[in-house]
């Protein structure tokens, strides 16, 4: 006896199955189905118990001391153990969880709560289309004798079927549009693709883990543009668990009001490290805004004395001027190098500058004295010494006090993706590139 012979469908909705009453052999009624246990370590996510409630007591019994599955009533064995919780104790199996991230406890049983309280009406992201959704439905298939998550279901029509409405609105559109969109758009979200974020009633023992493939593997303006649409405690849960390398590009995408929300409740070491992972310049531009206090704790932490230095440099000067907007990372060379010093210093130096079009010459004083193209440079002979090549006269540059109005208008007028900056004296201080500029023309 099959325990689906009282049902035929393949597919199933959470919508339509809560409620259904839950009787043993005898026919007696134990409950009413609330909520499905699932095992969150598959991909597609198995049942594994019914959660269901009877005198105002939640209950849960196993899936396999299930006899009959259908949306008119669910069978149970006479004898079947009944759980009393609101959570299921889960043994995890695997070393890497591919779904739904929670954290595992090597030996230990993982309190594990129940699907609907975790999905429906949750914020969740959607890695394959790249966006913050919020479901309404879920979706499961037949597989055997037992039930699968597959879909996060989202949209009107999802939400419609929640509140008992779908079949009426349903009858409605197919006499008054029964070409319409409504009734064929089913907006799915594969299961694979889902990652939920628990709020803080989820039980404090299981966490969402989010160190995987699919989130990892966003474009961190992706990533950027989740962050943003969730809620702060939403926010924090997933920018914790970033590497440092990702959180500081993560960081950089991030709108200027929220950085300092991302960074309110990290360790000064964590934002050390995220610091230390991206440019000067933009990391000056995020520690301005903290105060000096947290300031100082995080220079505390930062290891390299010269990442210190230079962003302690740059936050002395206003944000919407060229110092400001200047990044200290950009290679310098003297006039005696040949092209062939200069290779193995890029080669060398490569990780710490982050752009390279073209070369500043300074003398013993840090003072620019001339360019050279990096393209010019390299249709050179290996001995030729790049004082014999640069360009001396007319060198196009600005002093750190300049607004950034006249920053953008010069680099405009005379067609520059870049444009160092210097003292008076002409010690060089940074290099201003386009994109520095860019956020403040479209601000």
């Amino acid at each position: 006896m099959s325990v689906f012979d009282a049902f035929t469908d393949i597919t199933l909705n959470f919508s339509d199955l809560i409620g259904t009453p839950i009787i043993n052999e005898e026919k007696n009624k134990v409950g009413s189905l609330t909520d499905f246990f699932v095992n969150y370590e598959d991909i597609f996510p198995e049942v594994l118990a019914l959660q269901f409630k009877k005198n105002n007591q939640v209950f849960y019994v196993r899936w396999e001391h299930i006899l009959s599955f259908s949306r008119r009533k669910i069978i149970i064995r006479n004898e079947s153990p009944i759980g009393r919780s609101r959570t299921f104790p889960k043994i995890c199996q695997k070393k890497t969880v591919t779904n739904l991230m929670f954290s595992q406890f090597s030996g230990q049983a993982v309190e594990y709560p129940p699907l609907g309280k975790v999905i429906l009406d949750r914020q969740i992201v959607d890695t394959h289309g790249k966006k913050v959704v919020r479901v309404n439905d879920i979706q499961f298939i037949r597989v055997g004798q037992n039930i699968r998550v597959t879909h996060a279901e989202i949209g009107m029509r999802s939400l419609l079927r929640r509140l008992g409405f779908e079949k009426l609105v349903d009858f409605f559109v197919k006499i008054i549009n029964p070409n319409s969109k409504y009734l064929t758009g089913n907006l799915l979200i594969s299961w694979k693709y889902v990652h939920a974020i628990p709020d803080k009633t989820v039980h404090s023992n299981v966490r969402l883990n989010l160190k995987n493939d699919e989130l990892n593997n966003l474009h961190p303006a992706d990533l950027a543009d989740i962050l943003e649409d969730l809620d702060p405690h939403s926010r924090d849960l997933i920018f914790k668990e970033l590497d440092p390398e990702m959180a500081a590009e993560t960081l950089i995408e991030v709108e200027p009001e929220i950085q300092p929300m991302l960074l309110k409740f990290e360790s000064p070491e964590r934002v050390a490290d995220i610091i230390e992972n991206m440019g000067t310049d933009e990391a000056a531009d995020i520690l301005e805004d903290l105060s000096h206090d947290i300031r100082e704790r995080i220079f505390e932490n930062i290891e390299d004395d010269e990442i210190q230095e230079d962003i302690q440099e740059l936050l002395e000067y206003d944000e919407d001027t060229a110092g400001g907007l200047m990044s200290t990372e950009f290679l310098t060379v003297r006039p005696g190098h040949t092209k062939s010093e200069i290779m193995q210093i890029i080669q060398n130096e490569h990780d710490d500058i982050e752009t390279l079009y073209e070369l500043y010459v300074i003398d013993d004083s840090d003072k620019l004295i001339g360019t050279c193209s990096l393209n010019k440079l390299l249709i050179q002979n290996e001995n030729l010494k790049v004082g014999d090549l640069m360009i001396t006269n007319d060198i196009k540059c600005l002093t750190p006090e300049t607004h950034w109005k006249e920053v953008a208008s010069y680099m405009s007028k005379y067609n520059l993706f870049y444009v160092p900056v210097v003292e008076q004296d002409h010690t060089l201080l940074g290099i201003v590139f386009i994109d520095d500029v860019l956020p403040w023309l479209l601000d």
